[in-house]
């Protein structure tokens, strides 16, 4: 290591036997504190003129302009755009000790100084670094959360989301594991070095009966210990960003810890809203979901039959209902989602013996929570379910123009304008137009499997109805609400456009040349025309 300035000319000093006259030069007198100061003011106006004539750096998340960007072009120094960025203003400790030291003027060389020219400083003066950021997001192994998990990487690069993505997955087979290694390899590493597989035993077992969700909560805590290593990194790491994720959902925009000029909606609590928009020490974000109160309405006395005196036992009505129901993303510092995680852990087989029903581990993760007090900033971060009229991103969509709803970008000003996930775990239809995750073969990504049908620009103005792939009686018109047609063509539109971008990137790296089949003509029924209803429901091959 480098020593101080000061150190440096002490050993100077006694090189020529010069020490006593160098402690009468370095002796602090107001002539050379003055010095001292106008020779630091110097420094400062130097560094600051000479990053004014500098060329802005790049923003971090810019995306490329063009549609279909090649992943395999990208460079692994963009993985960390952030280090460039806080470059050009700031002065090194180096530089302000020795003007300090040329003074005389005493330096404690373990003192942590951050001067930036821009002024920009935050954390009680301390210069604000851009943390590092793991998503992840918990699988199995089946086919088809192989197709989901490789749209996650893959929109993940093409937004270029800053850090680390990892695959946690549970329960898979030797030959299951060599598969996926051998994909991460040759497919996934050329979208970014940063994207990698954990795997885990499978949890789902763990209470006795077949519980797969048990594979998040203890999935992540696996992958805390043995993966990150938390405990033993736990200096560099505390203050990382930590997100969960969904495998059925795809980013529409980087994702990050910094919300401060971000147009996120933020769910109103009597909290108000947080003074820093950003990820931060006990204050952990998650996106808002509909379920409410649900998770304090389970028996919370055989869930805290060990804390008795839990603070989730006294967590206000406004807390329950506007800071705890949330769910993926999650996002928290790493000592705090190392808590809630180590809590979860403990709390969800609880609570999944008095309420063995959907969300049973998002009840969990609220009432670990809440245990720990660490209630959440709830935003409307996905859009998903269209008939929600309150509590999702949707009216990012209904503000888009008409001519909007169709176009696939990854332009900046585009993508400002939207959501920062899609999710996808719903049914979407107008007319005969569909998308469904459960009736696309899962082995869709195969190089003779063809492309979907994309759909025009305005079939949100040819129809006002929809029918089921496997309705009963099949043929069955059912009536839209108006205000879902612009968001069904939305989640339609933009699925299928993504779906196709993925799998023919996909196909180009893993068919042989010229056997891949990029035709774009797969359809959820046997015929679009509404009044053609021979052929019957179109299984899925799942």
């Amino acid at each position: 290591m480098k020593k101080p300035a000061r150190q440096q000319t002490r050993k100077i000093g006694a090189a020529n036997n010069q020490q006593s006259k160098a402690k009468l030069f370095f002796a602090p007198s107001p002539e050379k504190i003055i010095f001292g100061l106008f020779l630091f003011w110097a420094v400062v106006s130097v560094k600051f003129y000479r990053g004014m004539d500098a060329s802005p750096p790049q923003k971090q998340n810019q995306p490329q302009p063009q549609q279909h960007q090649e992943p395999q072009q990208q460079q692994p120094q963009q993985q960390q755009p952030q280090q460039q960025q806080e470059q050009p203003n700031t002065f090194s400790r180096r530089e302000l000790d020795a003007a300090l030291e040329s003074a005389g003027i005493p330096v404690n060389p373990n003192a942590k100084v951050n001067v930036n020219a821009n002024n920009d400083n935050i954390n009680n003066g301390d210069h604000e670094t851009f943390p590092d950021h793991y998503m992840t997001f918990s699988t199995a192994c089946s086919e088809s959360q192989n197709w989901q998990s490789f749209l996650v990487f893959y929109y993940a690069h093409k937004v270029q989301q800053p850090g680390y993505v990892i695959r946690i997955a549970s329960g898979c087979s030797d030959q299951q594991k060599a598969e996926l290694i051998k994909i991460h390899e040759t497919v996934i590493s050329k979208l970014s070095p940063n994207f990698s597989v954990h795997f885990t035993p499978n949890f789902s077992k763990i209470s006795g009966d077949n519980y797969k969700y048990y594979n998040k909560p203890f999935g992540l805590q696996h992958w805390l210990e043995h993966g990150l290593e938390y405990e033993k990194n736990k200096d560099k790491l505390e203050d990382a960003i930590i997100m969960i994720l969904d495998p059925d959902m795809i980013l529409l925009r980087p994702l990050t810890y910094d919300f401060t000029d971000s147009n996120v909606l933020i769910h109103a609590s009597k909290r108000g809203e947080p003074k820093i928009k950003k990820v931060v020490h006990g204050q952990p974000w998650a996106c808002l979901y509909a379920f409410g109160d649900g998770p304090f309405r389970v028996d919370k006395k055989y869930v805290f039959a060990e804390h008795k005196d839990s603070p989730a036992l006294r967590a206000t009505r406004d807390e329950q209902i506007n800071n705890y129901p949330g769910g993926p993303p999650y996002m928290a510092t790493g000592r705090d989602m190392f808590a809630i995680v180590q809590t979860w852990c403990e709390l969800v087989p609880r609570v999944h013996h008095v309420y063995e029903h959907l969300l049973g581990e998002m009840y969990g993760w609220s009432l670990a929570a809440a245990h720990l007090n660490l209630p959440h900033v709830l935003a409307r971060f996905m859009v998903s379910a269209v008939e929600i009229t309150d509590g999702e991103g949707w009216p990012l969509i209904d503000a888009l123009g008409d001519d909007e709803i169709c176009d696939y970008s990854t332009l900046r000003e585009k993508e400002d304008k939207l959501p920062y996930v899609m999710h996808y775990c719903q049914n979407y239809w107008l007319g005969k137009w569909f998308l469904g995750k459960y009736r696309l073969d899962s082995d869709f990504l195969k190089c003779e499997k063809p492309l979907l049908l994309e759909p025009p620009d305005d079939i949100g103005k040819q129809y006002d109805f929809y029918i089921k792939p496997g309705g009963n009686p099949y043929g069955t018109k059912e009536k839209l609400h108006h205000h879902s047609i612009k968001r069904e063509q939305f989640m339609i539109c933009g699925m299928i456009k993504r779906l196709n971008d993925a799998a023919t990137w996909y196909k180009e790296q893993t068919c042989e040349p010229g056997t891949a089949n990029l035709e774009k003509s797969f359809i959820f029924h046997y015929s679009l025309d509404p009044n053609n209803n021979e052929g019957g429901e179109k299984k899925a091959k799942w």
